[in-house]
């Protein structure tokens, strides 16, 4: 039998015979959302799989959160912007938890508007999982930093997206987006503070433009690399250059 092993938080999992017709989607259901509604779509799988990533074709919005099982892999207090999870994302949205036909996955969304959501994990059949509660780190995942709407340009535009660890990770990939893109150009990041310092490194009043740290920028070329402990805060202080307002947000991925 031609079998492979793939790494999940440190265990070997045994994948299923090669050459066999195995299982590489774990379809979610469809629902129809209404504007600042949350609406919750499920999967499970039925039989033992590795969840390599999660694909949502949903409006421009936020997760509230994404569970499997009873365990949330959110490690912030705050939602993550669904530009984390659109399928022209280049950077890392990795699941990378294993589960087996008892558990379910769960994912509850909140739209600008209304719109449709449905989904996928992409997966590898395996020969078994172990419990959720056995692959401990490998559920921090995503660090949720909400959205927010920007007061059009000359009306106190300065606003920050926010949120604080809820258990220690690692914050990889930062993602921010508009959530009306032709306009990305014209929303600039002031500033970023992970655990109370700046990231930036200038002259006081340079910003960074939000295409920069947007969906399709490269995960490669922004990495954050940064460790957080529980209680401690990232903050991004954006403007507004436009002449509405525009509602921006964002969310890491985590190890």
């Amino acid at each position: 039998m031609n079998i492979a092993t793939i790494n999940a938080s440190n265990d070997c999992l045994t994948l299923k015979d090669g050459q066999s017709v195995n299982p590489k989607f774990v379809p979610m259901g469809r629902a129809a959302t209404a504007a600042a509604v949350p609406t919750t779509i499920n999967s499970q799988s039925q039989e033992p799989v590795f969840l390599k990533a999660l694909f949502l074709e949903v409006g421009a919005g936020v997760v509230n959160d994404l569970r499997i099982g009873n365990q949330s892999l959110n490690t912030s207090d705050s939602a993550i912007d669904t530009a984390l999870f659109a399928p022209n994302q280049q950077r890392k949205n990795v699941i990378g938890v294993a589960v087996d036909g008892n558990i379910q996955m769960s994912v509850q969304v909140t739209t600008d508007a209304g719109s449709n959501v449905t989904g996928a994990f992409s997966c590898e059949a395996i020969q078994s999982a172990p419990s959720i509660s056995a692959q401990c780190n490998a559920i921090n995942k995503f660090f949720g930093l909400g959205s927010i709407s920007i007061p059009a340009l000359g009306v106190g535009n300065t606003v920050t997206l926010t949120a604080s660890a809820l258990r220690n990770t690692t914050l990889k990939d930062l993602v921010l987006a508009c959530h009306d893109d032709q306009f990305s150009a014209l929303i600039d990041v002031v500033d970023i503070t992970i655990k109370g310092r700046s990231i930036f490194s200038g002259q006081a009043g340079d910003v960074v433009s939000l295409t920069s740290l947007n969906s399709t920028t490269q995960g490669f070329m922004v990495g954050i690399n940064v460790p957080i402990e529980t209680n401690e805060r990232v903050t991004v202080t954006l403007t507004n250059n436009h002449v509405a307002a525009l509602i921006v947000g964002g969310g890491l991925y985590c190890d």
